[in-house]
């Protein structure tokens, strides 16, 4: 019996063994298949994580992007104005920003340029550039654009030079300045000439304005001897509507109309009829039976021979001679006229150095 217990008992050791090597391994593949589910949700927030901030570059990459889209699109905006506007502007100084152009680029964007008046001939180019519904990028640029009132309000006398010779016999008028004249308008409601030519009245002659009236000053070379404005020498010369031939006539021949912005140069000779803007980088005599009218700038010295006339304002670089015989009619609307149908001088120029001020990013503001 004994011999039969100690059996019995070992046998159930034995399996009681069996059964808990069975439990042991039963708790390793859970304890194995935790660690799993564990590793594999550290994996997946991982995997999340990476993707979100995937997603996130990319939304910031598409975002920049834009900006950069949007940016170029004001800078470019503001080019092209400058590049293609022709005419006269209709802002005013102090008054708001003009829409001068808008257009759509690539599907849901907008770009658009202001002009900006901040002087009778400065102006401040806006262009904005935006997408959807979000804020405009802003870039600006600092232009000149001539102003016909301004330019002659500019002037001070109906004859200016570095020397005025009147000879007796001749005559200069000034006491219809501002009045209308045959197919001229009266021009005595504009504030600058008023300002000009008006009260205590205007002066017959006078000596040469400072630059950047006349002359160089820190402009450069091309503005040494004859200038409008921002418009040199050699820029008038490529603008002219019309030459001023050796022969002293104009090609193409005008002489009953008006012929733009006309340019001579050398010891020049007008020997007809005209009107307009007429430039000469020399020296310029207006012949006997001759007559000009508008606005005459002349580099060196302009000589008037008796029995020549000229309706309008006169500006010379040297020595102005009214021989007996000649007859000027002061005239700052004939002027004013001048310029004003002068369109090849409509148009902007940025000015040189650093007159930008852009890109700004972004901005509010109304659209």
């Amino acid at each position: 019996m004994a011999g039969t217990r100690s059996a019995a008992v070992f046998i159930w050791l034995d399996e009681q063994g069996d059964a808990m090597m069975r439990l042991i391994a039963d708790d390793r593949r859970g304890f194995a298949l935790v660690l799993a589910l564990l590793a594999l949700t550290v994996l997946a927030g991982i995997a999340a994580a990476a993707l979100a901030a995937a997603l996130g570059q990319l939304r910031a990459a598409g975002s920049a992007g834009r900006v950069l889209a949007a940016q170029n699109g004001a800078a470019a905006s503001v080019a092209e104005a400058i590049d293609r506007t022709r005419g006269r502007t209709i802002g005013v100084v102090g008054g708001p920003a003009v829409e001068m152009s808008r257009e759509t680029m690539g599907g849901d964007g907008v770009r658009r340029v202001l002009d900006l008046r901040i002087a009778p001939e400065f102006h401040l180019l806006v262009g904005e550039a935006w997408w959807g519904g979000g804020v405009p990028t802003r870039y600006a640029r600092v232009v000149w654009w001539l102003d016909p009132e301004a330019r002659i309000g500019g002037h001070r006398a109906v004859l200016e030079a570095a020397a005025v010779v009147i000879a007796p016999g001749s005559r200069v008028r000034t006491d219809l300045i501002l009045r209308e004249r045959p197919g001229i308008s009266g021009c005595s409601h504009l504030p600058l000439l008023a300002q000009a030519f008006g009260h205590p009245g205007p002066l017959l002659s006078g000596a040469l304005p400072e630059p950047p009236e006349w002359g160089a000053g820190s402009d450069g070379p091309n503005f040494d001897r004859i200038r409008l404005g921002r418009f040199s020498a050699p820029m008038l010369e490529s603008l002219a509507d019309t030459r001023l031939s050796a022969e002293g006539r104009l090609v193409p021949a005008c002489p009953d109309c008006w012929s733009g912005l006309v340019f001579g140069s050398g010891a020049a000779r007008l020997r007809q009829r005209g009107a307009g803007v007429l430039v000469v980088d020399g020296d310029l005599t207006v012949d006997a039976g001759a007559s000009w009218t508008g606005l005459l700038l002349v580099a060196g010295d302009l000589m008037l021979v008796g029995g020549s006339g000229v309706t309008g304002l006169l500006r010379a670089g040297g020595t102005l001679t009214v021989a007996p015989g000649v007859e000027v009619d002061g005239a700052a609307c004939a002027a004013v006229e001048a310029l004003s149908r002068a369109t090849s001088l409509a148009r902007l120029l940025p000015l040189p150095g650093r007159t930008s001020a852009g890109p700004l990013s972004p901005a509010g503001g109304s659209r």
